[in-house]
């Protein structure tokens, strides 16, 4: 007879499902800060830190840490460390899991931590790109302008909530647009280049939309407004070449030039 412990109906009852409110962070009653998610017929559990799923493979904190530290070992023996299917696999599988949780970092609004697992996983892309069979790391690789556009965003994004630094941000974007305009082509690769399509135009909107809230470009944009509705169209041309000469100055200033 299984003990009543194991129904989850108690905690499922305290959360109700809603549609609109499915993430959360939450601090256990151990004072262990957790990411949880409702779903309609159950819950899903995060660990913030290490593993999502709070496993530590060979003592370490995951298994990238692990084959990081074999690829190390060899490189100072002179070696070159290959990964085995199995190998691959494992790091695979582990990918996934901080992907689910950069997701749902994201969602919340917890950019830092997003920064954190994206960047986790670039590092597991330059990992497979040197040890794992080209068939095998491409499974991988082909995800590198995704991973560098989350990255870049939740990064920005963080600059502009904790530090309300909207010109930092958009530096920051303009990084991750030639981040990802400059990554080595995948051959006859589709999805990278479908993923490398979507995400400089995630980033544009961004920038885009950061703009706008720009002093300056605010009270241009009312004048704007006013303008069209006047049907001053000689003011208004000349208020959109305004606005289109300042968009290039920030975008000037956010490339270095």
């Amino acid at each position: 007879m299984k003990s009543r412990s194991q129904d989850l109906t108690p905690y499922l009852r305290a959360w109700e499902y809603d549609e609109s409110q499915t993430v959360r962070r939450f601090r256990t009653p151990s004072g262990r800060d957790v990411i949880q998610v409702r779903l309609p017929l159950g819950m899903e559990q995060y660990e913030i830190d290490g593993r999502p799923d709070g496993k530590r493979p060979m003592q370490r904190e995951s298994w990238l840490h692990h084959y990081w530290r074999l690829a190390k070992e060899a490189t100072s023996e002179s070696r070159e460390l290959e990964l085995s299917s199995e190998d691959f696999a494992r790091l695979h599988h582990e990918g996934l899991l901080y992907y689910h949780r950069y997701l749902l970092c994201f969602q919340i609004q917890e950019y830092k931590l997003c920064a954190r697992d994206t960047r986790r996983n670039l590092k597991l892309v330059e990992l497979v790109r040197r040890h794992a069979a080209r068939e095998q790391a491409e499974l991988i690789e082909q995800y590198e302008p995704y991973i560098l556009r989350m990255n870049f965003m939740a990064r920005a994004l963080f600059r502009v909530k904790e530090l309300q630094d909207l010109r930092g941000a958009l530096r920051i974007l303009h990084a991750g647009q030639r981040a990802i305009v400059n990554l080595k082509p995948l051959p006859d690769n589709r999805v990278f280049e479908l993923e490398r399509a979507r995400s400089l135009k995630s980033l544009e909107e961004l920038m885009s939309q950061l703009e706008a809230y720009l002093p300056h470009h605010v009270v241009l944009s009312r004048q704007l407004e006013r303008a069209v509705e006047e049907e001053n169209y000689e003011r208004a041309a000349s208020l959109r070449d305004e606005i289109a000469a300042l968009k290039r100055s920030i975008r000037g200033e956010a490339s270095g030039g």
